[in-house]
């Protein structure tokens, strides 16, 4: 009867399951703290605002109104540049601050020319918004 018992008493497994799925668990735990703590060094990327623009041409004026800017937290734009070239190659830039949505942007030209007009934002981010032949 003594010879029975001690046989088997005899287990062939080297670690007990129990020890195996605290080892499973414990590993997971350690892998999400690991890529927990990594994304959240990711930042999302911005997504720059987008402006409406409605610009009409009559003589040597062209007048520039600002139609929507979106998301409204960019608005106002703390600068806008208007940057007009005529067909002789000169250069006239003019500069407005805190533009928002209707304000009008009046720009004297002295015939066709080059019209480009460039958005600062509140972060100091910059973005050509027009850059046509008017």
């Amino acid at each position: 009867m003594y010879k029975k018992m001690t046989d088997s008493c005899k287990d062939d497994e080297g670690v007990s399951p129990i020890i195996g799925v605290i080892l499973m668990v414990a590993f997971s735990v350690v892998m999400a703290a690991v890529v927990s703590s990594w994304s959240e060094g990711i930042k999302a990327p911005a997504v720059p605002a987008s402006i409406g623009l409605d610009i009409t041409r009559d003589g040597n004026t062209v007048l520039v109104v600002i139609t929507s800017i979106d998301p409204i937290e960019a608005s106002p734009l703390p600068n806008v540049d208007v940057t007009y070239t005529d067909s002789f190659s000169h250069t006239n830039i003019a500069s407005f601050t805190n533009v928002n949505v209707g304000d009008p942007i009046k720009i004297l030209t002295n015939g066709p020319g080059q019209i480009i007009i460039m958005a600062t934002y509140k972060d100091d981010s910059k973005k050509v918004l027009y850059s046509r032949e008017v």
